[in-house]
């Protein structure tokens, strides 16, 4: 059924007369399946000819229901999904279409494949109208599902943005917060509330090499843009709905305890590993990662400190959990990372002072090869005249290889200063990204190292 989800079926949360809520599905009705059926076989058959198929669309009235605005994702990863049907102006679109196609045909008769050309446009024509007639029937079924009063929420593939909140028990909601059919910026979420706290999926800023924490606090649980994921989101919140009604110690204890422990015995556990195995947020899979020396404290400051804007978050729980501990371990996390961070600025400023001595110490030479390579190459521009004056070279199609090896010939030291010339500007220039690199971990050590200052500087102001 998963991989049916908003083709076949949409996945619903339903309450029962219990109060339980659990996953269920509805069948999307196709009414007009039999008559996009019939369509698609005129499409493919080889011998049909495009007036049979405007013959089809002009007696067949029941493709009018069709016509409409759709904001509809083939694709939720998509871009620029949304689309509009007009099943009478596709007879004009065909027309058109065929016209051009002819006129190709008399223009260029012996490249052009007309039969070919009609071939694939019907097969566009059949791909057009399935889509529509996909469009039309999930968009009945929605109507169906507003309809039914057991049903809390459902699955969709509507394009743009959407965060419609359920309320599901007097304690427990549910927002599904969508953003399908916009390429990179699209998203699909679900966050809980719990006597109106926000359940914060802690473990992501551990579990994720990059995590930023404005992106894990707008959710409790990320999905990958799949339609089948609506299942994992619908299976989700049931389970946490139905926990908070039948024993909200165990919710609690699985939703923020287990959260927060994760989270801090992660950060404690970064101490001591090199090595880490980290979530992808494209796939389901695990990414192995080795980090050593100044990219390895500048990880471990990023993660440690950063986990600091997480306290207001985890506060916000001390009413229904004992959460002090974890705010304490983050705070000694932080205190045992920033002498290391100081260390490591204080090693980085050494190498970048070195290696700028390095690279000032070098800097006459490379001026002057720049110069003289510019030397060499207005001496090129004056041969290259003096053979095309001369008649040696063709103006309209100039022969690099003769004319540098005449170049050679006249200027032999070129050879030798060319190889020098390579190895000072290559020199030059890993000095300059290694100066830069280096310039930029220390930049963000140092960061860190002033957000754990500021943090006890608020919490200790005397």
């Amino acid at each position: 059924m998963k991989k049916n989800i908003n083709k076949e079926v949409l996945c619903v949360l339903r309450k029962k007369l219990t109060n339980q809520i659990e996953v269920d599905y509805i069948l999307i009705e196709k009414p007009l399946a039999k008559i996009i059926d019939n369509f698609s076989v005129l499409c493919d058959n080889p011998n049909s000819t495009l007036q049979q198929v405007i013959n089809y669309i002009k007696v067949t009235t029941e493709l009018n229901k069709l016509t409409a605005n759709y904001r509809y994702c083939d694709d939720l990863k998509g871009s620029y999904q949304a689309f509009s049907a007009n099943n009478q102006n596709t007879i004009t679109e065909i027309i058109d279409r065929e016209k051009f196609m002819l006129l190709k045909q008399k223009n260029n008769p012996e490249e052009y494949d007309i039969n070919e050309a009609i071939a694939d446009y019907k097969k566009e024509l059949k791909e057009k109208y399935i889509l529509w007639s996909n469009a039309f029937s999930i968009n009945k079924t929605y109507r169906q599902c507003h309809e039914d009063k057991s049903i809390l929420t459902f699955s969709h593939c509507i394009d743009g943005w959407s965060n419609p909140v359920y309320q599901l028990t007097t304690n427990f909601s549910v927002e599904i917060k969508t953003n399908f059919g916009y390429g990179r910026s699209s998203y699909f979420y679900t966050k809980l509330k719990y006597k109106n706290i926000e359940i914060t999926p802690f473990s992501e800023w551990i579990d994720y090499e990059f995590a930023n924490f404005f992106e894990i606090i707008r959710y409790t649980k990320s999905h990958l843009l799949l339609n089948e994921k609506w299942f994992e989101a619908m299976d989700f919140s049931k389970d946490a709905c139905n926990l908070s009604m039948t024993d909200e110690v165990k919710f609690v204890e699985k939703y923020v305890i287990d959260e927060c422990e994760r989270m801090v015995s992660g950060l404690e556990d970064i101490f001591n590993k090199e090595q880490f195995s980290f979530k992808n947020r494209e796939k389901e899979e695990l990414k192995k990662v080795d980090k050593k020396g100044h990219i390895l404290v500048e990880f471990r400051g990023e993660k440690i400190s950063g986990a600091l804007d997480f306290i207001s978050k985890i506060l916000e729980f001390e009413k229904i959990a004992t959460i002090k501990s974890f705010i304490n371990r983050i705070e000694e996390c932080n205190k045992r990372i920033q002498p290391i961070l100081i260390d490591e600025s204080k090693i980085i400023k050494v190498k970048i002072s070195n290696l700028t001595e390095e690279k000032n110490a070098l800097l006459p030479l490379y001026d002057k090869v720049i110069e003289d390579y510019n030397d060499y190459n207005k001496k090129r521009v004056e041969l290259q005249k003096q053979m095309i004056d001369c008649g040696q070279l063709n103006v309209e199609q100039i022969d690099l290889v003769k004319l540098e090896n005449e170049f050679n010939k006249k200027y032999p030291d070129f050879k030798e200063f060319q190889e020098n010339y390579k190895k000072i500007i290559e020199t030059f220039k890993i000095l300059k990204v290694e100066i830069q690199n280096l310039t930029t971990v220390n930049d963000k050590i140092l960061s860190c190292n002033e957000k754990i200052k500021r943090h006890f500087a608020l919490k200790f102001p005397y």
